[in-house]
This record gives C-alpha cells, structure tokens and sequence, in this order.
C-alpha cells in the first residue's frame, strides 16, 4: 500500500534541497533577515506577472484583506458581498474593519454566483470580494461590470490562483486592490506563511506599506498612522521568489496530473469533477476537487488505502459562530460543503502515484 500525503512541501524541499539551501545560506550570510533585497525582487516581479504598478509583501493574505479594506475606506456601516463558501479569511477582514458581511452563494464551480450577487446590492454596498476557488477565475470582464453599474469597489480574493488568468488577464489584475496568500498549501508558497497586495493606486500602495510597517510613512520616517507588523521575512521572499521564477514549470507539472485524473477517474452520475478549462482561461491547479453524494465514504476508504484528502470546505461561512446567522440560504453552495472532496494534486506526485489514487477510487466506486 502506498502512503500519499495531501501536502508536498517536504517534497518540494528534497527535490529542491541545493537550491533552497543556497538561498538560506545567502540570506543568513547577508545579515539582512528583514527587509532585504529578496523582499523588493519579490515585489517587482509580482508587479510585472500581475501587470499592476505595485505590490507589497505582508505577512498574511489575510492582512493584505484586512490593509486592503481599510485602505479603500470600508468601515462601520458598510456592505461587502462575498462568497458563503470560501476560507474563513475570505470574510472575517470584513468584521475585523466593522463592516457586514453580505454572504451569495456560488455556482456550481464554487465561484460566487454574479447573478445573485445583483440581488443583495443595497444602498449600504461598498465592495465586493470576489474569491477565484481552487484557481478557477471569475470572468475578470463580469467583475468590472457588476463593480461599475453598481459603484462598489473590488478587492479580489486571489489567494488560491497565483498564476491563473482569464482571457490573458492575470488573477491579481482586477480591481483597486488584489491579495495573494503564500501559505505553504498555495501553489507557490512560503516555508512559513505570506501574502501580497497589488494595486495601481500610489495613495493606497502608500498606506499598505505603512500598515504592514507600525504604520511607519515610507518618505518621512514618522509614524502618522495606526499600524501593524506584517513584514515578511527575507527568507520567506527569497523562497517565494525562486518559486515564481519556476512559476511556468510548476503549474505545467499541476496541468497534467488535472489531465491524467481527468483521463483515469471513473466519472460517473456519482462523480464528477470541475469542469475543464476552455482555451481562454487558465488554471493554476490550485486543487482538483471531486464531487460525490458518497464523498465522506470515499474519504473514509482513500485514507484506509494510505491516500490524504482534503475537504474545502465543510461549513459555510454563514454558518460560522462569527458571523450573524443571515435568513437567506445558499442552496449549491451548501451542496457543494457535503460533497466536494480535494485529491492530492502537486508536481512531485508521481505517476505511478497518480495510477494508484486512480485505481483506489475505481475500486470504490466498483463497489459502492
């Protein structure tokens, strides 16, 4: 029986050990552990594959959220529309600034439904946060859309689709402010944990890097804001930066194992997968989620044969205790919480691994 695990950054570490081991021993020889060239480099490469004027590094994507909001002025009182299935991080920004949540539900992607977004526009409506799940983008075109006919702003929730795009637009392009998260789950992910913030707007930029820094003013030196710290490491961006120099290969590695799974899985009634993607849209491969009534059964027998899953997600944020219980209900989003199960999907998994989950899931189903 092979043992599968659902996350490789072990992998990703041996198969990258010289490299990663050279880059430690660079920044620790520096002296520069904070603040270092790694973390600029960084910034100015995320800045040219995002195509935006500026990006800066925080400590979290939940921080850059939370910047984000506060930047573009959202506060008590306030309405901001996101998706009832996403990341807990997705909406508790929102709490966190004073605002309200305004939960929609999602397609059957798991990608929020615009159409029912138009719904809950109100008077009190500031933003919208649209979430790209498992990498799978939102029509950037509908986003700006929907923004202008209404008057809101966009804080993308990119998190899951660092190198995803939609009709040769980037995720992270979209809208006034743009986050990433690099936590080690991401595609391209810290040894540790990370984020970004990309923008065109030189006034927000400026208070984005005071945020992250004490609310320290980059020019003058004082600090005229209440801030917070949220620098990343140097390391951590060195890491980060060397991913995204190998961006190209390590999403071509995630694109066919997607293809193989497509090819090898028993599709069924009973199963079946995201759709996939058309010629002018790109996924990252950020996750291959299954979807099965049998889903916890299924669950249940792959771990018993040494395969890891994961579930993303359980519970609705709607549903969470730090959110007041809305009246509506999200009824795809609530079905895709009970069936949906994510698969190991990353480049060290091997094919004869990838055989294995394939065969492990035929016989499942072979029998159930």
């Amino acid at each position: 029986m092979m043992k599968i695990p659902f996350y490789h950054i072990d992998r990703f570490y041996q198969n990258h050990k010289a490299k990663i081991n050279a880059i430690t021993d660079e920044v620790f020889a520096s002296g520069q552990v904070l603040e270092g060239k790694s973390v600029a480099l960084l910034e100015e490469n995320l800045s040219r594959l995002c195509q935006r004027k500026y990006a800066v590094m925080t400590g979290s994507c939940t921080d850059a959220l939370y910047f984000s909001l506060k930047a573009t002025g959202i506060k008590q009182g306030d309405e901001v529309i996101v998706p009832a299935y996403s990341f807990i991080a997705s909406a508790s920004p929102i709490v966190r600034v004073g605002a309200t949540p305004i939960f929609v539900d999602t397609d059957i992607t798991g990608n929020m439904d615009m159409e029912k977004a138009q719904q809950v526009v109100t008077k009190k409506t500031k933003a919208i946060i649209p979430v790209h799940l498992h990498g799978k983008m939102i029509h950037p075109a509908t986003l700006l859309d929907f923004a202008s006919e209404n008057n809101i702003i966009i804080i993308e929730d990119a998190a899951q689709a660092f190198g995803s795009s939609f009709e040769g637009i980037p995720a992270g392009n979209t809208g006034l402010c743009s986050c990433f998260s690099f936590d080690p789950s991401k595609i391209v992910g810290a040894f540790g944990t990370g984020g970004a913030v990309l923008t065109d707007d030189p006034e927000i930029y400026k208070q984005i890097l005071a945020f992250r820094s004490q609310g320290k003013n980059a020019e003058s030196g004082l600090y005229s804001i209440q801030g917070y710290n949220s620098r990343i490491s140097t390391l951590q961006a060195a890491l980060i930066l060397f991913q995204t120099e190998i961006l190209t290969d390590i999403i071509q590695r995630r694109k066919t194992v997607a293809e193989k799974y497509y090819n090898l899985i028993p599709y069924s009634d009973a199963l079946s997968h995201l759709p996939i993607a058309q010629n002018n849209e790109a996924y990252n491969y950020h996750k291959f989620p299954l979807f099965t009534p049998q889903r916890d059964k299924l669950k249940t027998f792959l771990k018993e044969q040494g395969i890891e899953t994961g579930i993303h997600y359980p519970q609705l944020l709607p549903d969470q205790p730090l959110f007041e219980k809305p009246t509506n209900r999200f009824p795809t989003a609530t079905q895709l919480s009970k069936t949906t199960l994510s698969l190991p999907i990353y480049p060290e998994l091997s094919d004869d691994e990838i055989s294995y989950i394939c065969q492990t899931i035929h016989t499942f189903f072979k029998n159930h």
